[in-house]
């Protein structure tokens, strides 16, 4: 097949000059086709590509005074109006603008339509037994509820973040007689996840339960968070006592096993660089206090963790020199000795932890038992005589 040259199909498209013709020409093709047009349907002459003349040409031909019939005129342009002189001691134009007045905006009528339903979130389906499970201090119960709660799904990632976040809110409500089961029903949650799915599931409820415990205690009183407890931003006393709660909370679940050591320490770490205020020293107390012994010395001889205590002394020590006896971020009146009484309690709890190698005890036990009183034979067999 021939290969199509474009250039020739264009110079077919391009625009022609008219042809000019006379008129008696054209008189005599009409005349002639006008003969041969009954000779065939499709002939040539009948078509119109015979015609070279374009239609300006063709109007101007048939328009011409040979053409006109009897009783037709030609039809006459209309006349022109005389043109009128300017007058040269007229007065310039000078053209004047008004300001219309500010059209009000339209505003539709409001759509009477119904209000969109949101539709109900469902509860989860261990919510129940975990509800019933965190406000008991009952071993026995605690049971069977982390049972109940951990054979209640298949416990994917989201479903699992979601219930490490209530234990994390439970953590931050007010310690009570009723309420303080919170971390050994995690403990024993913890526990069921390993007996039921294997140990990856239970470290995954570790790993979520973790980072949420330790990011809002973090967000409460780290003063690079931006929601942190300072006087900047002067908190409400459900939120101070909330965040105290969450420091009891990590101590606790420091206690259970369930929150290893550097995540205790980068929660004790956080009060210490925000040290200023009464309610830090509250928060830092509570911490220290639920977290124990332990948690200086490690599971293994409790000698090594002397060094660390006597450190974190001497920080905590110069911490807590600059403030006032009326630092408080609540405004709450402090007694003039309030401040050195919390600071000495502190201070005290965790010396009391220092290990003596030489008996074999802490320097609190020692303390304790310094003070028994000495209980001679005599006087013993003297009150079996009574």
């Amino acid at each position: 097949m021939p290969s199509i040259d474009y250039t020739e199909l264009n110079l077919f498209f391009e625009n022609r000059s008219p042809r000019k013709l006379q008129a008696s020409k054209i008189q005599t093709s009409i005349t002639g086709a006008s003969n041969n047009r009954d000779e065939s349907p499709a002939s040539p002459a009948s078509s119109t590509s015979t015609l070279a003349l374009e239609d300006e040409e063709i109007q101007s031909i048939f328009t011409s005074d040979k053409y006109l019939t009897l009783g037709q005129a030609k039809p006459q342009s209309p006349p022109t109006p005389p043109r009128e002189e300017l007058n040269p001691l007229a007065a310039p134009f000078v053209p004047t603008f008004r300001t219309l007045p500010s059209a009000k905006a339209v505003v539709p009528p409001p759509r009477l339509t119904k209000p969109t339903v949101q539709p109900q979130a469902v509860p989860p389906v261990w919510l129940d037994a975990f509800t019933r499970g965190a406000r008991t201090s009952a071993t026995p119960e605690h049971r069977h509820l982390a049972a109940a709660v951990v054979r209640s799904c298949r416990w994917p990632i989201e479903t699992m973040a979601e219930l490490a976040q209530h234990f994390c809110w439970r953590g931050g409500e007010t310690v009570t007689e009723e309420s303080a089961g919170i971390a050994p029903f995690a403990f024993m949650v913890y526990r069921k996840f390993f007996d039921i799915y294997g140990e990856e599931v239970a470290q995954s409820f570790i790993w979520h339960l973790r980072e949420s415990v330790v990011g809002a205690f973090i967000a409460c009183w780290d003063p690079d968070s931006s929601n942190a407890i300072s006087y900047h931003t002067p908190p409400s006393f459900k939120y101070v006592a909330s965040a105290i709660a969450q420091a009891t909370f990590v101590g606790q679940l420091f206690h259970c096993d369930l929150l290893s050591g550097p995540h205790t320490a980068t929660c004790i770490v956080a009060l210490l660089k925000g040290l200023n205020s009464y309610e830090h020293l509250e928060a830092l107390r509570a911490i220290i206090s639920t977290s124990g012994p332990s948690f200086w010395h490690g599971p293994g001889s409790p000698g090594p963790g002397n060094t660390a205590i006597h450190r974190f002394v001497a920080t905590f020590l110069d911490a807590a020199a600059p403030l006032n006896w009326n630092m408080s971020v609540l405004g709450r009146s402090l007694k003039p000795t309030d401040m050195r009484d919390i600071v000495a309690e502190v201070e005290t709890m965790v010396t009391g932890w220092v290990y003596d190698p030489v008996r074999g005890m802490f320097e609190v036990d020692a303390k304790v038992e310094s003070h028994w009183p000495r209980l001679t034979v005599p006087t013993l067999a003297g009150r079996q005589r009574k």
